[in-house]
């Protein structure tokens, strides 16, 4: 049995008829799809301090406005404005899953002096 490549079965439907295009189109369509295993399922791995983070930005945000920082829970573990300094230190110091992120400008933070209006 010959076999063909996708792009050898592209090349003959594109010498079809368009109505014969849209029955081929119709028929893959109607296809019954195999319904294959999702793969193995593993459990998420649990984040600790998410809560104690949150809390720490919202107390000490304006003190590191434009840096980057590195948290495991509510203790600071580093900040600077260089991202590869923190991150290093975070990895040095082997807090489980320490949250590194930035923190914006007062300015650039979003809604911050934004006023509600209905």
């Amino acid at each position: 049995m010959a076999t063909a490549t996708v792009e050898q079965i592209l090349e003959t439907i594109a010498t079809l008829p368009a109505n014969e295009q849209t029955r081929l189109r119709q028929a893959l369509n109607q296809q019954p799809r195999k319904k294959e295993p999702l793969g193995k399922f593993v459990d998420p791995i649990p984040v600790f301090g998410e809560k104690e983070n949150m809390q720490w930005i919202a107390e000490h945000w304006r003190d590191y406005q434009d840096q980057w920082i590195a948290l495991d829970g509510d203790r600071l573990i580093a900040h600077d404005t260089d991202f590869k300094v923190v991150d290093a230190a975070a990895s040095a110091d082997g807090a489980y899953l320490p949250l590194v992120t930035f923190i914006e400008r007062e300015s650039e933070r979003p809604f911050v002096n934004a006023e509600f209006k209905r």
